[in-house]
């Protein structure tokens, strides 16, 4: 990162109280008493920071979603393919009418 950049970031986390240094902050010391294990015994773990490109990827719908999404905001994608042309004269009939009923006169 180029030295403006990190200035600007450095610059943006205190305006927003981000501690930078939060790993750099003294660990609590346990007395014997506190546990009755030690660290010598324990496996430690170690979890990696989040980042924003785990986030975004977490967040944003899969292809299946999407797809999924899509047919349920335009339900005649999964009828339209399978329409019989021959129907069409009949359901401009159909719908004339149907709106003729309802015509102000």
């Amino acid at each position: 990162m180029s030295p403006t950049r990190t200035q600007i970031s450095h610059f943006l986390a205190k305006a927003l109280f981000i501690n930078l240094n939060y790993r750099n902050e003294p660990e609590e010391v346990f007395h014997g008493d506190d546990s009755a294990l030690s660290v010598s015994t324990t496996d430690t773990f170690v979890e990696e920071e989040p980042t924003a490109v785990d986030w975004i990827r977490k967040t944003l719908p899969t292809r299946s979603t999407f797809v999924n999404y899509f047919k349920s905001l335009f339900p005649f994608t999964k009828w339209i393919l399978h329409y019989n042309v021959q129907w069409l004269l009949g359901d401009l009939i159909a719908g004339e009418h149907h709106r003729s009923c309802f015509a102000v006169v």
